[in-house]
């Protein structure tokens, strides 16, 4: 009678030692992840692959809804169709404060599709190089946010360089504001042609 139980007890004591074990896990694990940084698409303009994202600003959610009503139009404004884009793209490209690493490059949604992937690799050896982590949202070190950008300039040219041609691409010249003056350029000039139905961006002079 006294061995079964023992036997008893001893199982009773496994089975509270295997609960109490799994409760502490979650509980540990919870409040290891609980200040993980998650970024999501919110949003979509259907047959373009524009996004916005969780994390985006105020000022590209306010030119992101420009574009949206622009591209809803039956004849598309293509010149502001092509400022409205270099807005975007000096936005989320040079913004790298709200970057959750040194891999999650911004502007990627405008650049020409044949020139992406180069693009994402050298930003990663160039602009983004120094930017870390961010993925407990314990980052201190301190990044440029663009606050606005203003188009200079704006007229048609003939591009030709090497598989892209366009006849009738743009070339911008933007003006760029940011929170702090981090010494990131200020006046940026992009060159954007058409790919199928949109306008891309092809050249960063």
């Amino acid at each position: 009678m006294k061995n079964r139980k023992k036997k008893y007890t001893g199982r009773r004591l496994g089975l509270l030692l295997i609960v109490a074990i799994v409760v502490i896990s979650i509980v540990v694990f919870f409040q290891n992840n609980k200040h993980l940084v998650v970024v999501s698409v919110v949003e979509e303009i259907d047959d373009y692959n524009y996004h916005l994202n969780s994390n985006s600003t105020r000022i590209y959610k306010k030119y992101y809804k420009e574009l949206e009503e622009e591209l809803k139009n039956n004849k598309i404004d293509e010149e502001n169709y092509a400022k409205l884009i270099s807005k975007l793209f000096i936005i989320d490209y040079y913004t790298l404060d709200n970057k959750v690493t040194n891999k999650d490059i911004g502007g990627v949604d405008f650049i020409h599709s044949s020139l992406k992937d180069k693009f994402i690799d050298d930003s990663i050896n160039t602009v983004y190089k120094y930017v870390k982590s961010n993925l407990y949202n314990d980052r201190k070190q301190k990044l440029p946010e663009v606050t606005d950008v203003s188009i200079k300039s704006i007229e048609n040219i003939k591009y030709n360089n090497k598989d892209l041609k366009d006849d009738r691409a743009f070339k911008v010249i933007c003006e760029v504001s940011y929170v702090k003056d981090y010494d990131y350029p200020k006046e940026i000039i992009l060159g954007i042609m058409h790919e199928d139905n949109k306008l891309v961006i092809m050249e960063i002079w």
